[in-house]
C-alpha cells in the first residue's frame, strides 16, 4: 500500500538556518514522532528506528535512511529509507523530496513524502496509512518549528516530546468518512 503527501508549510527562520538544521540528521530525527538515530554510517547514511501505533496496533521499524541528494545553492534535499517491521511481519519504504524558498522573513519548505507499508499497518487501508501520515508530518511540522525557535534562541523551554502520540483510529475513521461524504456531497455536510 502506497500513499503520497505534498505539504508547504513556513517555518519562521531564514534559509540558510533552515538548511543548516536540515542537513543535521541526529537534530532532525528528534522531530520526526517515534524516530531514534541509532547509528551515523557517513554523512549521507544512517540507521534508525520507527515506532508507529494506530489505536491497538503498535508497528516498530528497524532501517536505513540516505540523502540521495543534497544541493545547497538550490536548497533542495531528497532521501530514501527502508525498514522492515521487527515483528517479521512487513515492512516499509520512504521517498521524500524537499525544497526551500526564502520569503521576506521566513522560509517556505516544500516537501513532497511517499510511503509504501506492508504487513499489519497496511491492514487499515489507503486512507487511513494517509490519515496517520497527514498527522504524523503535522506533527514534524509543529517540533521542527519549536526546534528553529529553540536554535534561533526564541526559547529555553523543552522543545520537543520525542514520543509519538498514540494515534487514535476512531478519530481518524471519523474524519476520514467525513472527508469522503464533502467530496461526494459538498462541503454543507456537517456532524452534529
Amino acid at each position: 500500500m502506497e500513499v503520497t503527501s505534498n505539504k508547504t508549510f513556513q517555518v519562521s527562520a531564514d534559509i540558510d538556518s533552515v538548511w543548516t538544521v536540515l542537513n543535521e540528521a541526529e537534530k532532525v530525527v528528534v522531530c520526526v514522532p517515534g524516530a531514534q538515530l541509532t547509528e551515523t554510517i557517513d554523512e549521507d547514511h544512517f540507521k534508525g528506528k520507527v515506532t508507529i501505533k494506530i489505536g491497538p496496533v503498535t508497528a516498530k521499524f528497524n532501517g536505513k535512511v540516505e540523502f540521495t541528494l543534497r544541493d545547497g545553492a538550490n536548497y533542495e534535499m531528497a532521501m530514501e529509507g527502508k525498514g522492515a517491521d521487527i515483528s517479521g511481519k512487513g515492512g516499509a519504504t520512504m521517498k521524500m523530496s524537499l525544497s526551500l524558498k526564502a520569503l521576506e522573513t521566513n522560509t517556505e519548505v516544500t516537501c513532497k513524502m511517499t510511503v509504501s507499508i506492508t504487513g499489519r499497518i497496511a491492514q487499515f487501508g489507503a486512507r487511513m496509512i494517509e490519515a496517520v501520515n497527514n498527522k504524523l508530518f503535522d506533527q514534524f511540522i509543529q517540533n521542527f518549528s519549536n526546534l528553529l525557535a529553540h536554535e534561533n534562541g526564541e526559547t529555553d523551554s523543552e522543545f520537543i516530546s520525542t514520543e509519538a502520540e498514540p494515534v487514535k483510529a476512531a478519530s481518524l475513521v471519523g474524519s476520514v468518512i467525513m472527508s469522503e461524504l464533502k467530496k461526494k456531497f459538498g462541503k454543507k455536510v456537517e456532524l452534529k
